[in-house]
């Protein structure tokens, strides 16, 4: 009697051969969330196990609740609890001589696929103020993971908390106190994230012309107030052309147009610093590209040519018609003068684009008219003249 109730308290374990297949309710859980794990457990012949068959759990961290189970229809079933630490637990079965491949689930920042940071509000006054920064984990599949340990830090100022755990929303939060313009980093896992919370600072915008800017063709740059910066008034602005000049303006309580001439083609920055009525300074800049002037079609007819100075009615006499056409680019020029050389020392200067000159001498003559435009654009036509005896 004693004997057999020894053999009856003995577990039953898995043949020889048999395998052991673990599968788990979610590979990824929160810092002391939990997963049910089964074991499927099967011999040689591909049936399912004995019912009854103990099945031992092990887990490199957090708790397997129970340790053992006995199989049903060839399934063991048990719970994974997950500890307070993030990482990755790797779990395993064994019955017997069967064992499972691990498994691993992957438990708080380990499971940390993305973190999205944001700031509220992104920008605070230039005198400092305080922004709430949330940062929101998530999973591989994006859903939000609970109870992520997040480690916040900045390159100025003062966070409320150098660590927080995300709630259900995935979210965690700490408060930002920050005097100037300041970069803060979330790290959760093996994931980080940035982002850059601004101080105001007084604020202009600078707009360049909607044409193409040219050397030596004055440009118009429109400054304006920008509202809801400091809430203060713009009280001085130095801007620097980039091309070694600069131009200094007072107040800016509305949209100001300052030209400026850039002698040469090339590429500048400008830089406009402002000051306002509190003395806070910011700054602003905009690149400009500066292209080589578009030049005047231009067209020269000289009639008669060529012309005697002998005869009774020429008289040595040309009428000469210029004709400007567009700017390079098809844009209409806006014609200021014609300035002429008939070369042979006489010249003149017309608004319109027509003249006459009387040759004395016989010879051949290069006749030249310069057509300038309102902006500072230039054309250029020619005309050979053949004067007789």
């Amino acid at each position: 009697m004693f004997t057999w109730s020894a053999c009856d308290k003995v577990p039953l374990l898995a043949p020889t051969e048999s395998t052991i297949t673990l599968t788990v309710s979610t590979t990824t859980v929160p810092v002391n969330g939990s997963a049910t794990v089964t074991a499927s457990v099967t011999e040689s012949a591909g049936t399912p196990v004995q019912n009854g068959t103990v099945v031992t759990f092990t887990s490199s961290f957090g708790v397997i609740e129970p340790t053992e189970a006995r199989t049903e229809g060839g399934k063991a079933t048990v719970r994974f609890v997950a500890s307070t630490q993030s990482g990755t637990a790797r779990i395993g079965a064994f019955s017997g001589a069967a064992r499972a491949e691990v498994l691993e689930v992957l438990v708080g920042g380990a499971a940390a696929s993305n973190i999205v940071l944001r700031a509220d509000p992104q920008t605070v006054p230039a005198s400092g103020g305080t922004a709430d920064i949330i940062a929101t984990v998530v999973d591989e599949a994006g859903n939000p993971l609970q109870g992520v340990i997040v480690s916040f830090s900045a390159n100025a100022g003062q966070l409320s908390a150098g660590q927080a755990t995300t709630n259900a929303n995935g979210e965690a939060r700490v408060t930002l106190t920050a005097p100037r313009t300041t970069t803060v980093t979330a790290r959760a896992g093996s994931q980080t994230a940035t982002i850059e919370v601004t101080a105001a600072t007084p604020g202009i915008t600078i707009t360049g012309p909607t044409t193409a800017i040219e050397a030596g063709i004055s440009a118009n740059f429109t400054l304006a107030p920008v509202t809801g910066s400091t809430g203060n008034s713009v009280r001085s602005v130095l801007i620097n052309w980039g091309d070694g000049t600069t131009t200094q303006l007072g107040a800016i309580l509305g949209s100001t147009i300052v030209p400026h001439t850039y002698a040469r083609a090339g590429s500048y920055t400008i830089h406009a610093a402002t000051t306002d009525t509190q003395g806070i300074p910011g700054e602003l800049t905009l690149p400009v590209n500066v292209t080589e002037p578009a030049g005047i079609g231009v067209t020269l007819t000289a009639t008669p040519n060529p012309v005697s100075v002998s005869n009774a009615l020429q008289q040595g006499l040309v009428e000469f018609t210029a004709s400007a056409g567009a700017l390079g680019g098809g844009t209409t020029a806006s014609i200021q003068g014609y300035w002429w050389d008939f070369g042979d020392g006489g010249g003149t200067f017309t608004t319109g684009g027509a003249t006459n000159h009387r040759y004395t001498a016989p010879g051949n003559y290069n006749a030249t008219v310069t057509v300038r435009s309102t902006a500072g654009h230039e054309g250029v036509a020619q005309r050979s003249i053949r004067v007789n005896p």
